[in-house]
């Protein structure tokens, strides 16, 4: 008897910093670790938090870090939280934001442009002066060199792609349907890994529910999603031989704040539940799934989807619980 081989599920954790409101209002500064680290009382609720828990249940996630912020930054606080979770044996990868290109000290201020976050539309120059930047900065930083990226805002089209190969990266992970449709490849909506130009895409995985009288895409992510909702999805994806996987969340999901710029914080719990439920869950069926950073994941063929297969879909019952459970945790500052 043939032994199916495990369904692979990948956590991708995108670690950034933020403008903070500085492009609009130039008294307030950029935020680099409170956004990432979600202190409190000592305590980190964000990355922390997510470190412990995958030591915990024995994962290994991939983290996209942000590169480009060292426009404004320089090489810290960012290249030791890298390395931080390059020493907790978690996966790095390269994650670009090319809005922070707007501090770059070597544009006179009359040259510099508004800022633009979208690495779609762009030409060779400059992706490659992207790529570029970005690897500079993994270099400065002391860590190996990047093999898999994910573009800002999941804003991508063909030219990215072409950057990347260039630049020597091999893999991507920069479309998510529901938060940006770019026109990149024909049957990417069929795949859950596809190969455009010379790279393999893992895009985020998606699922649809019902809203009104037609259906919606929803992104598999911790913040956007039950855990209901993602263990409904790991084990249709199971059923319907959809592998691999891809799980999106930030290490600011686990905490809640009072305002933009992070000064009173509170632990997330529903989120902090979700993510714990979700590990569980692959761990207590570690014969089914097989948890993997995403430079780990297999290159066959196995992504391809038959369109007459069903797709992943989340019930009206589910949606509605989801949908009362996130307005509930946003409403209640103290649980």
């Amino acid at each position: 008897m043939k032994v199916r081989k495990r369904t692979e599920v990948c956590i991708t954790v995108d670690t950034e910093f933020s403008v903070g409101g500085n492009f609009d209002n130039p008294d307030l500064a950029p935020i680099a670790e409170p956004i990432v680290l979600g202190e409190i009382a000592g305590k980190e609720h964000g990355l922390g938090f997510l470190l412990d828990s995958f030591s915990e249940f024995g994962v290994s996630a991939t983290f996209f870090v942000e590169a480009m912020q060292t426009a404004y930054f320089g090489c810290e606080p960012m290249g030791g939280i890298a390395r931080r979770i390059t020493k907790a044996e978690q996966d790095v990868q390269l994650h670009l934001h090319p809005c922070w290109l707007y501090y770059e000290s070597a544009l006179a201020p009359h040259q510099k442009r508004p800022p633009n976050d979208s690495c779609a539309g762009r030409d060779d120059a400059e992706l490659d002066y992207f790529f570029q930047f970005g690897l500079s900065a993994f270099s400065r930083w002391g860590l190996p060199k990047p093999t898999v990226v994910r573009a800002g805002n999941f804003e991508v089209d063909v030219n990215f792609y072409r950057a990347a190969a260039r630049s020597g990266i091999t893999s991507s992970s920069s479309i998510a349907l529901p938060v940006y449709r770019p026109a990149v490849h024909p049957r990417v909506f069929l795949r859950s890994k596809c190969r455009i130009e010379q790279v393999l895409e893992f895009p985020v995985s998606c699922y649809s529910y019902p809203l009104g009288r037609s259906r919606q895409l929803r992104p598999l992510a911790i913040t956007a999603c039950s855990s209901a909702e993602i263990l409904s999805a790991l084990c249709q994806a199971r059923e319907y031989g959809i592998s691999p996987v891809i799980i999106l969340t930030h290490p600011q999901e686990y905490v809640k704040r009072r305002d933009a710029r992070y000064a009173r914080l509170r632990r997330n719990r529903v989120n902090q539940a979700r993510l714990k439920t979700v590990l569980r869950f692959l761990q207590q069926h570690d014969d089914e799934f097989v948890v993997l950073p995403i430079h780990a994941i297999g290159h066959d063929h196995r992504g391809t989807i038959d369109p007459d297969k069903p797709r992943i879909s989340i019930s009206t019952r589910q949606a509605m619980a989801r949908m009362a459970e996130n307005a509930i945790n946003d409403i209640i500052w103290w649980y």
